[in-house]
């Protein structure tokens, strides 16, 4: 009673004073505004970091430049994707991925232009930057509204891996370079590590690695932005207690030049137009290149890596078209070029972000530090900027060049271990052809392991879609073994072609040899010029040994190949649409070289029920009837109420199957057609046409009644010819289900 006494006190002083309740909305907003500071905080960070990696050297002097130009595009990356990403609380701008290739293409740019005036060289890399921003954004934007977003899933993962590390290997090396204020090289890594060394590398060093492994064992939204601020306080502090103050600290370059503005060039002023080296940025074209797969790469890593992190489905070609709009604009404003930022997207959505006001604030936040930041960010230490480089490179080199070996076979491990030290070694460039090439060969070895034999049949174990009489099939069946089917399949390529050279030899040359060979090319995709010259080879070689070649289902593209390769000149090999026509054309011309005199239904009838006289009473019950060619006999699902046998001609059986007819077998004289309907009274299975001008013997159920009534001993007789023709029947339908059988 107490406490509701004390409850319902309470709330009677609350509406006696009137206190405001905050709204969802406000609330929702204050979480929004304060996700957004921790996120600035740390892509502030980052960007700053970036600029001094990206302008070293003989353009160190014009690092604010480059902190206008990372806050720029930052803020209108910012900007597109609140406003129209997919993920609302992704956080766009410059992100790690691109970043060393950036910086790449500016060393290059620094190193050719070396001979002219700074103002020249600043033009020049300026430009190439707004280049390599405008060709990542039409890439994207083209791809978006293309509906195309899907192409960059094709890339191999082991590539995918060693870009990511061989990044790695430059965040690592350019934070060692910012820490220091110099470009980092394998020639002078040993010089800074022993005598040459000074305080300002073992720090950036040893920051690099504590916040790497405080990001490791803490996940808290306040680690970050937390180490960063005491990293700035510490090395202030530990410089003043050195008694060095700004000016010396800057002098011995702990610190940035003092700065108060952080504007970026405008590309469009007619001032840099005329500096800049237009043959400098085109020689650039290989790095940009490569920045635009990084780039690409890298957003859709981000996207697939933040839709399992949320549980939410990324609109890989809507971001695409934003983000690409939003490098466009980057470009013509003087920005830098980005796209989503994993650490950031997860640090924005930690931090208790709701909606896309987050990116909106974020990108007003980066707006006010490129107006009024300078004077701040010239106090950040080289050491810290250095340090978070080194703590990105860090992590992607154990994510990729480390971990990654428990989870990738060695040949993929070892593409990516070998980009990374070609990355070390020569260059990103020369990295990214190397992987392009190791993993087109080990597919192209992977590929060639893989038999392009899907299946070799002797035409005895492949049962035709006719229905011969037992003489004929008996016939047929002396033969078949010398037969020989081939079905091929995938991609017939250089790789794989070798394998299939020499098991057609092995087949050709072993015991048995076939006297003909059907190569069927249904379950082929695709035909290279190396292959379609091997098959010539193959095929002059089955005629050199004596063999007949036969080919089915040949596409137009496939053909196309084999004819410029020379495949049907001199004999040409016969062509059908199907196994099933190929075997049919065999049969027959077998047939027609081996059988006796033309048989017939009488021939049919005296094998099938022996006895003259007992024959001739049984057809007795038959009466004669004559189908046209073309005509329907019965349709499927119609009564049973007799069965036939063909008397003359030629029929074909039809199934229906989803609405359409589907061809299930040809039927010739002394075929039976419709006794299991009629014998067990169900309703027809198939649909029976006339190909050609036929005749048959009905035997109606009456009839049939008549003939168990008056003679059961002739009926008896008929049944067992029906159980015979049944029993091959089943044994022909295994046979195709096994030959069939993917």
């Amino acid at each position: 009673m107490q406490e509701a006494s004390d409850v319902n006190s309470g709330d009677s002083a609350a509406a006696a004073l009137a206190l405001p309740v905050p709204s969802p909305r406000f609330a929702a907003l204050g979480r929004d505004a304060s996700a957004a500071l921790v996120v600035s905080l740390a892509a502030i960070s980052f960007y700053v970091s970036s600029a001094s990696l990206l302008f070293q050297g003989a353009l160190a002097g014009y690092v604010p430049v480059a902190i206008g130009a990372a806050l720029l595009g930052g803020a209108i990356l910012a900007l597109f994707a609140a406003l129209g990403g997919s993920l609302p609380l992704a956080s766009a701008g410059a992100e790690p991925a691109t970043v060393p290739v950036l910086a790449a293409i500016t060393a290059a740019v620094t190193a050719q232009t070396a001979t002219l005036p700074a103002p020249a060289g600043l033009a020049t890399a300026v430009m190439a930057l707004a280049t390599t921003a405008l060709a990542i954004g039409l890439t994207w934007w083209v791809m978006g509204r293309k509906g195309a977003g899907d192409v960059i899933r094709y890339i191999p993962y082991p590539v995918i891996g060693g870009f990511l590390a061989s990044i790695g290997w430059l965040m690592f090396t350019g934070g060692l370079g910012v820490s220091i204020g110099e470009a980092f090289s394998l020639g002078n890594a040993w010089a800074w590590l022993t005598g040459h060394a000074d305080a300002r590398l073992l720090v950036g060093l040893a920051l690099g690695v504590l916040i790497w492994q405080m990001m490791l064992r803490f996940k808290h939204v306040l680690v970050l932005p937390g180490l960063i601020l005491v990293a700035v306080i510490g090395i202030h502090a530990g410089l003043r207690i050195s008694g060095a103050d700004l000016n010396q600290a800057r002098e011995h370059g702990w610190l940035l030049a003092p700065f108060s503005k952080t504007i970026p060039l405008w590309p469009g002023l007619p001032t840099v137009w005329a500096q800049v080296q237009w043959a400098v940025v085109a020689q650039q074209a290989g790095l940009i290149m490569s920045a635009v797969i990084v780039a690409t790469i890298g957003l859709l890593l981000s996207e697939t890596s933040l839709e399992v992190a949320w549980d939410e489905r990324a609109d890989i070609n809507r971001d695409l078209t934003m983000l690409g709009a939003a490098n466009v604009v980057a470009a013509a404003a003087g920005g830098l070029v980005g796209g989503i930022s994993i650490s950031r997207s997860v640090l924005n959505h930690a931090a208790g972000a709701a909606t896309r006001w987050s990116g909106l604030i974020k990108a007003g936040i980066c707006l006010l530090a490129l107006v009024w930041g300078g004077p701040v960010l010239a106090l950040v230490p080289r050491p810290l900027l250095g340090g978070l480089l080194i703590y990105l490179g860090l992590g992607m080199l154990k994510a990729w060049g480390v971990d990654s070996r428990k989870r990738l076979p060695r040949a993929d491990y070892a593409t990516i271990v070998g980009m990374t030290a070609v990355t070390a070694l020569v260059g990103f460039l020369p990295a990214v052809f190397v992987g392009v090439v190791a993993c087109c060969v080990s597919f192209a070895v992977s590929s060639g392991r893989l038999t392009p034999l899907r299946r070799v049949t002797r035409r005895g174990a492949w049962p035709g879609r006719v229905e011969r009489s037992s003489r004929d099939a008996e016939l047929l069946q002396g033969c078949a073994e010398r037969m020989c089917i081939v079905e091929l399949q995938g991609v017939l390529f250089f790789g794989s072609i070798t394998r299939l050279t020499k098991e057609v030899q092995a087949i050709l040359q072993g015991a048995g040899a076939p006297e003909r060979m059907l190569f069927d090319f249904s379950q082929v995709h695709g035909i290279d010029s190396s292959a379609a010259q091997s098959l010539g080879g193959i095929f002059k070689t089955a005629r050199r040994l004596g063999a007949q070649v036969t080919m089915s289902k040949l596409s137009a593209s496939h053909r196309r190949a084999l004819v410029e390769a020379g495949c049907f000149a001199g004999a040409a090999p016969a062509e059908h649409d199907s196994i099933d026509a190929a075997i049919n054309a065999w049969d027959e011309e077998a047939l027609t070289r081996i059988g006796p005199a033309p048989f017939t239904f009488d021939a049919w009838l005296e094998q099938a029920i022996p006895g003259e006289a007992t024959a001739h009473r049984v057809i007795g019950y038959f009466e004669a009837v004559t189908l046209p060619a073309g005509d329907m006999l019965f349709s499927q699902g119609d009564e049973s109420d007799a069965l036939y046998l063909v008397r003359s001609g030629r029929l074909r059986a039809y199934a229906i199957v989803g609405g359409h007819e589907m061809n299930v077998l040809a039927i010739l004289v002394g075929g039976a057609i419709g006794e299991m309907g009629l014998f067990r009274a169900t309703r027809r299975s198939l649909t029976i046409r006339a190909e050609h001008d036929s005749v048959l013997m009905k035997l109606s159920r009456a009839r049939l009644d008549e003939m168990e009534a008056r003679d059961p001993e002739l009926a008896a007789a008929l049944y067992r010819q029906f159980l015979r023709q049944l029993a091959s029947r089943l044994d022909q339908a295994t046979a195709r289900a096994h030959a069939l059988a993917v």
